[in-house]
């Protein structure tokens, strides 16, 4: 098992990376326009790692806000109806994030850019940080279904999706 201390172990690094709150964290970074270099070497205790412990989190230019509307049918003061709608909230969706369904995911490569140069891309996944109201589902729909049924997570078609539009 890896000491999650020791940055030595580069997909152990990149998997705490996916989560916020961590010293090198990507969450803080996923609305960056352009790539941000994380540094794993050995300032933070890495040694060994693949290109000396550089990577580069790849921007993702899909990055939306998804506005959640609600419709309400209202009479008319003359008779009829009419329906209006209001935004009731908001959450962010690309092919690498669905904050809705609890799915963020980083690209990660030893180049400033995803390129032939290229030798190394990862995919780093995050789920929930911890059960609350607001990931709910993604708790009951993913995790509780793995967990408990042993079964295929919602999750994974979007990990693939991702996987093959940005890597492949």
């Amino acid at each position: 098992m890896s000491n999650l201390k020791s940055y030595s172990n580069i997909f152990a690094d990149l998997s705490q990376s996916a989560y916020r709150g961590r010293p090198l964290s990507f969450p803080k970074n996923q609305q960056n326009e352009s790539e941000v270099k994380f540094d794993y070497s050995a300032k933070l205790g890495g040694t060994n790692l693949p290109n000396n412990g550089i990577v580069y989190l790849q921007p993702d230019k899909t990055l939306h806000t998804v506005e959640v509307k609600t419709d309400l049918t209202i009479p008319n003061p003359n008779g009829g109806y009419h329906t209006d709608s209001y935004v009731t909230g908001s959450y962010q969706a690309s092919l690498l994030t669905d904050e809705k369904a609890g799915f963020n995911a980083y690209v990660v490569t030893d180049t400033p850019t995803l390129s032939a140069d290229t030798q190394n891309a990862y995919l780093a996944i995050r789920g929930s940080d911890a059960m609350t109201l607001k990931n709910w589902n993604d708790w009951v729909d993913n995790d509780a279904n793995f967990a408990l049924n042993n079964a295929h997570i919602p999750q994974a078609p979007l990990a693939t999706e991702a996987m093959k539009e940005k890597i492949a």
